[in-house]
């Protein structure tokens, strides 16, 4: 009888394992995606919580460095519009921003002085006096709260009539005077729906529903409703504002409720609702439909698992293997590529364009240009060798050109400092051919320091130029003359020397890697240099980006579908300088004596009252060049030694441009780091203010040294 039925019975048993194991799977599945859920909710959220902290640390920075400028111009309260306008102009994320005084503070401004920008619907930035009986901001809570706090506070949401005429919620900061006394507020208005959008982003379960709360209960964001009211009491109750809850809904389903505060100078509150019933949807289908054919293949199944488990678990380790280098490269790209300069450069001076094409995932190519006190520091390079270490090579040699650059002007002595960096513990002995170069742009003196890399190209263009199309008639090529320098990371004792040549108006600098003369077709057959001259001197236009697009086009045209084995990498720098015409010219000549400033005082009166520059901006430009001077007179010249200084000033109607040339030692004031003023007087170091205070006042400042003598230049828009 068993025996006959020893099929059935096998069948039976093999079903009730099977049940008993499905329902084992089943709750143990449940748990894990439970657990996995939870996390998915704290990524969530966590994301949230960086993109919201993210945007309100920008105005906390932006405000706070914005109470230390009015801090410092409390004599000037017309200057007042000024800055609140300005700050609106440069920062997208803030709808309005006021300078509140306390009462009879400006008397005569009257008893409530609130100068207030705003931005519009149509984009155009509206300032006012906002201040007055009927808007008594002395009331509010962005000034009351701030002033209670005596320091950083976003006050609770509210409806502002008066300025933004919108929902708004203001972070404010408090003003003191050089005694230490609070003299004020400042502070910016963001609207909240940007809140709106950031709760419904990167949902992984459409049911979740997500809100942004403050800690008074007040709703930023989200849909109020009878399960969000059930949430809130949770969240009330719960004094640390952090913590995972499950409560019941109206149907009778479980919902998960997380809650997290946002942190800061905020009061708000992250809350996320989770329905668990969409989750474990899935599971419970899953295991209905799949129990008949599972239990049908039972045996046939657990045959080819025996025969084949092995082989799965090999194959699998390796597929996961893969798949993890794959992602981790992909990362690696993009944060490569990240490092790479993506805005465009505005400066009416030059125009550049850069392009980097990896060969492989990863590239062990690079370039960077940016501009500091009128001049334009870059640099290309290629890491020997291909794929991650080359890459991770190409971000530190990123990362020393720009903290090298940061207050140096010699390119010799960044490649010098870069390469006993590289030198250290370089025990694969990778090496960087690398270009370094720093373009003065208001003379066009290109100084450069080449370790080994192929010599730029100048395009100087020797014909018409078509309006229409941007193309010559004829280029004339010359190529950079190089000293032959060991590349970075080879030696510790290398010293690189410093070259310098001219670069004319309207003419291109061409940087390229190997990647781009090496580049083989289907016949390994190379690019070439000569086909690189062919394209530039032939109907290439002259402005960066048209250029390297149609070299780049060439190449691919060139090399088909083969596969490169090196990166292309290319930078083209078109020099473009404004030509100054000066309407009014006054020179003057003093001694590196204190007591001439009395002289050079007198002079600077005279100028601003020929150019007609009324007395709040003449102030201020007095006080930035005087320091400018006398910092030549404490600096340029050894104790004892008597020297000229000779002060030049030229208006073309627009621009007011300084320049400050002395005889004296080399001095260079712009590549001493700034004074951090966020520490204490005790624990600050001596000097750095003066610098500081001019770039504030001064739209650009710039020096050079040439022939023996020392050339400050100070510029400033005045209309």
């Amino acid at each position: 009888m068993v025996r006959n039925n020893l099929p059935l019975t096998l069948i039976i048993g093999a079903a009730l394992l099977l049940e008993l194991t499905s329902g084992v799977l089943y709750y143990s599945a449940q748990n894990i995606i439970h657990r996995t859920v939870e996390k998915l909710i704290e990524r969530e959220m966590n994301a949230i919580y960086l993109c919201i902290r993210n945007k309100l640390a920008k105005v906390e920075v932006t405000v706070d460095n914005m109470a230390w400028v009015v801090a410092d111009d409390l004599e000037d309260p017309d200057w007042m519009y000024s800055i609140t306008q300005r700050l609106v102009e440069n920062n997208p994320s803030i709808l309005g921003c006021m300078v509140t005084f306390v009462p009879d503070y400006f008397p005569q401004k009257g008893h409530w002085f609130e100068p207030y920008a705003v931005r519009r619907a149509d984009g155009t930035i509206e300032t006012m006096q906002l201040g007055s009986a009927e808007h008594d901001y002395t009331k509010i809570a962005f000034y009351t709260e701030a002033m209670a706090k005596n320091g950083g506070n976003w006050c609770e949401p509210y409806y502002d009539k008066d300025g933004a005429r919108a929902m708004v919620t203001t972070y404010s900061v408090p003003v003191h005077d050089d005694k230490g006394k609070t003299v004020g507020v400042v502070g910016a208005d963001i609207a909240l729906d940007w809140l709106e959008e950031v709760v419904e982003e990167g949902k992984f379960y459409k049911s979740t529903q997500r809100y942004i709360v403050t800690e008074k209960g007040h709703l930023l964001a989200g849909k109020d409703s009878k399960l969000f009211q059930r949430a809130l009491q949770l969240v009330k109750a719960d004094e640390d504002k952090v913590s995972l809850e499950t409560i019941i809904d109206e149907k009778g389903d479980e919902r998960h409720v997380y809650f997290h505060p946002v942190g800061g100078n905020t009061n708000w509150i992250l809350v996320s609702i989770q329905n668990d019933r969409e989750v474990f949807s899935k599971l419970g289908k899953i295991r209905a439909n799949l129990l008949l054919p599972v239990l049908a293949g039972l045996i046939l199944i657990g045959f080819i698992v025996w025969r084949t488990s092995r082989n799965l678990e090999r194959l699998r380790k390796v597929n996961a293997e893969k798949d993890r280098i794959g992602g981790e490269l992909r990362v690696a790209s993009q944060i490569q590529q990240s490092m790479l300069p993506h805005s465009l450069i505005q400066h009416a001076d030059v125009d550049i364009f850069g392009s980097l094409v990896p060969a492989r995932e990863v590239g062990g190519d690079l370039y960077d240009y940016y501009i500091r006190d009128e001049k334009l520091f870059f640099c290309i390079g290629d890491v020997s060798g291909k794929g991650a270490p080359s890459a991770m090579v190409m971000g530190v040699m990123h990362s020393l050109f720009r903290a090298f650059s940061a207050h140096e002007n010699n390119p010799a002595r960044m490649m010098q400092a870069i390469n006993e960096i590289s030198c250290q513990g370089n025990e694969s002995n990778i090496f960087v051919t690398m270009f370094i170069g720093v373009l003065d742009l208001p003379t066009g003196r290109l100084r450069y320091c080449d370790a080994g890399h192929d010599a730029p190209i100048v395009i100087e263009e020797s014909g018409d130029r078509s309006q229409e199309t941007g193309v010559s008639s004829q280029e004339r090529l010359v190529h950079v003359p190089v000293e032959p320098h060991l590349p970075v990371g080879v030696f510790d004792d290398v010293k690189y020397g410093v070259q310098e040549m001219q670069l004319e108006p309207d003419s291109t600098l061409f940087l390229y890697t190997d990647g781009l003369t090496e580049a083989k077709d289907s016949g390994r057959k190379q690019f070439g240099m000569n086909r690189v001259e062919e394209v530039l001197r032939g109907d290439c236009p002259i402005q960066p980006r048209e250029l390297i697009e149609t070299i780049t086009r060439r190449v691919h045209q060139f090399v088909g579908d083969a596969e490169q084995s090196d990166d292309l990498t290319m930078l083209a720098i078109h020099y473009t300088p404004k030509h100054f015409e000066s309407r009014l010219t006054e020179t003057l000549l003093i001694k590196n004596d204190v007591h001439e400033v009395s002289k050079f005082s007198a002079f600077m009166k005279s100028v601003m009252e020929k150019m007609g520059v009324e007395t709040s901006l003449a102030r201020k430009l007095r006080l930035a060049v005087e320091e400018a001077v006398v910092n030549v007179i404490d600096y340029a010249y050894p104790a004892g030694q008597e020297g000229d200084i000779e002060v030049r000033m030229m208006f073309d109607g627009e621009t007011l441009k300084t320049v400050i040339i002395d005889s004296g030692v080399a001095f260079d004031p712009t590549a001493k780091e700034k004074a951090d003023t966020s520490l204490s007087i005790e624990d600050r170091q001596i000097g750095g203010l003066g610098i500081l205070l001019v770039r504030e006042l001064m739209d650009s400042i710039n020096y050079e040294r040439a022939e023996g003598q020392n050339f400050l230049t100070l510029i400033k828009k005045l209309k």
